[in-house]
């Protein structure tokens, strides 16, 4: 997918370290979209059903002067992703709007950047989390494998055994450093929490031409799909970007195939907009607080916020060695692993039924009620293991 910028392609969704931020709803054109917004800006991804829809997309954007990348089946979302490079004058706006008109159902969008939410911090902090969440002291058995969607995972520095962690890459270009998805597993498989965990990684954050590092939604929507095809229930998102309608879609099947999704609010600040895929109505949305229960001061907020969790100076491990971590990244496997050990809630999954218990089980922070800085308030887990 990381091709060099004059094979330009207008379809790139892109999960990052610094979230992007629009109010255009398709991302294009806004004032607030970087230069680093997007993984290709010359790529164009499209999500149909059926393969007659797709031979005729292929067909008219062909004519059309649209170059055909590749062609993907997605079985367990039931849609077929192209990718495209746009003719040469044209700009991701004008090819959204010409491929939709052409082929009647069909979903157009560029390839944003989603990017980590998590910033190097000191070395200085207690390792307080589980106190302040009244996590059982014997840890929690789990048997229920749970998905992860992030960087490569090491598996030693997360302390994981290769049984324990199954991973599949879906980057084209280079991975890069391992060290965000593999922080984010060391909490969410630390004994002390979850006993015998088992992950399925999904690894989609690679280089990006800017110097970054990003997953594009085309490397998302592959990623759904393949957690959907492994059987998976729950898995946690710790990367966040703008609103994209490919990533909408696929979010929208992987729901109604049962899959419960956990994700960062993401790091762009109180004031920003929304971050996605936290935002999505379908996902749960963590935010961080520190210690003594405060919001981490550059998370987002708004109505979509669902609940909170330790994410300020959060002690985790990776091949570099253990650190304390800040973000609304670290955030999110305290309440993905909150989900996978409550039998309660993997009897009744659903994302509405999860989020009503996390709420009925939170500790209010802010005013009475959810409120758009904590949503319902901290999570708690007391007794979890014994329901």
């Amino acid at each position: 997918m990381l091709k060099n910028l004059a094979l330009a392609s207008v379809a790139i969704l892109t999960l990052s370290l610094s979230a992007c931020s629009s109010d255009n709803s398709q991302g294009l054109d806004g004032p607030h979209i970087s230069q680093g917004a997007f993984v290709d800006e010359r790529e164009i991804v499209t999500l149909i059903s059926g393969t007659k829809a797709q031979k005729h997309m292929q067909m008219f954007a062909s004519a059309k002067g649209y170059k055909l990348r590749e062609v993907t089946s997605l079985r367990s979302l039931g849609l077929i992703m192209l990718s495209f490079e746009m003719p040469e004058g044209t700009t991701g706006k004008q090819a959204i709007a010409e491929l939709e008109a052409a082929i009647s159902g069909s979903t157009v969008g560029v390839n944003h950047a989603y990017r980590e939410q998590t910033l190097n911090t000191k070395t200085s902090s207690l390792s307080y989390a589980n106190a302040l969440l009244n996590w059982p002291k014997s840890g929690c058995e789990v048997s229920a494998p749970i998905g992860l969607i992030d960087t490569q995972v090491d598996a030693k520095a997360a302390g994981l055994s290769n049984k324990q962690l199954i991973q599949k890459s879906f980057t084209t270009g280079s991975i890069g450093s391992s060290r965000h998805g593999t922080e984010i597993a060391s909490v969410l498989a630390d004994p002390t929490r979850l006993r015998n965990a088992t992950l399925y990684n999904a690894a989609v954050i690679e280089e990006t031409l800017d110097a970054g590092r990003a997953a594009g939604v085309d490397s998302l929507v592959r990623a759904l799909n393949w957690l959907i095809e492994k059987d998976i229930k729950v898995v946690n998102i710790s990367l966040a970007g703008p609103f994209n309608k490919l990533l909408d879609l696929a979010i929208k099947r992987a729901y109604e195939r049962g899959l419960i999704m956990v994700a960062a609010v993401g790091n762009a600040g109180p004031k920003a907009a929304a971050q996605y895929p936290a935002a999505f109505g379908s996902v749960i949305a963590v935010t961080a607080v520190d210690a003594d229960g405060k919001i981490y001061r550059e998370a987002s907020q708004g109505p979509h916020v669902d609940i909170a969790a330790p994410g300020v100076d959060v002690l985790a491990s990776s091949a570099q060695g253990a650190r304390f971590v800040t973000g609304t990244s670290i955030a999110v496997p305290f309440v993905t692993a909150r989900i996978a050990a409550d039998p309660e809630m993997f009897a009744n999954a659903g994302t509405n039924r999860i989020r009503e218990r996390l709420a009925a089980n939170s500790l209010n922070l802010g005013r009475t009620g959810p409120d758009n800085t904590y949503g319902s308030g901290l999570m708690q887990a007391t007794g979890i293991c014994d329901r």
